[in-house]
C-alpha cells in the first residue's frame, strides 16, 4: 500500500471569536509537525489539513490546537464531524496495524505541564 493510502484530508472549525488571524496561525503552527502534509487556511476560522495516520489522529491534533490556546468550533454539527473522523480513523488505524502504544509514548499531552506553558509542550512535536 502506498503512502497516500494513509493520507487524510480534514477541514478544521475554529470558533468565531473576532480573532480573524487564528487560521492562518494555526496552519503555521501545524506545518511544523511531523506527519503533517498540508495545512491551508480556508477562511478566517476554517482550514483544511492533509496529515499522516502513521504519525497523527484528528484526535491528537485537536489536543494540539487546544493546548495551543485555539479553541474549537463545538456547534453540533462540527461535534457530529469529529465523531466521525474519529470513528474512520480508528477502523482506518486498527487495518494497517499502527502501533497505538508507540504512538501513545510520542504523543500524548503531558498532564503534568502547566497550562500556562503551551511553548514549551509544543516543542516536544517539532
Amino acid at each position: 500500500m502506498d503512502d497516500q493510502a494513509y493520507h487524510r484530508k480534514r477541514m478544521i472549525c475554529l470558533a468565531r471569536n473576532g480573532d480573524t488571524t487564528q487560521a492562518h496561525a494555526a496552519c503555521e503552527a501545524l506545518r511544523s509537525i511531523k506527519g503533517v502534509i498540508e495545512a491551508n487556511p480556508i477562511s478566517h476560522y476554517r482550514l483544511t489539513l492533509t496529515y499522516s495516520l502513521q504519525n497523527l489522529t484528528f484526535e491528537l491534533i485537536e489536543n494540539l490546537l487546544k493546548e495551543l490556546g485555539y479553541y474549537l468550533d463545538d456547534s453540533l454539527f462540527a461535534l457530529i464531524r469529529r465523531n466521525i473522523y474519529q470513528y474512520l480513523e480508528d477502523n482506518a488505524r486498527e487495518k494497517i496495524h499502527v502501533d497505538e502504544e508507540k504512538h501513545k509514548l510520542i504523543c500524548d499531552v503531558d498532564s503534568e505541564l502547566p497550562h500556562e506553558e503551551p511553548d514549551k509542550y509544543w516543542h516536544n512535536y517539532r
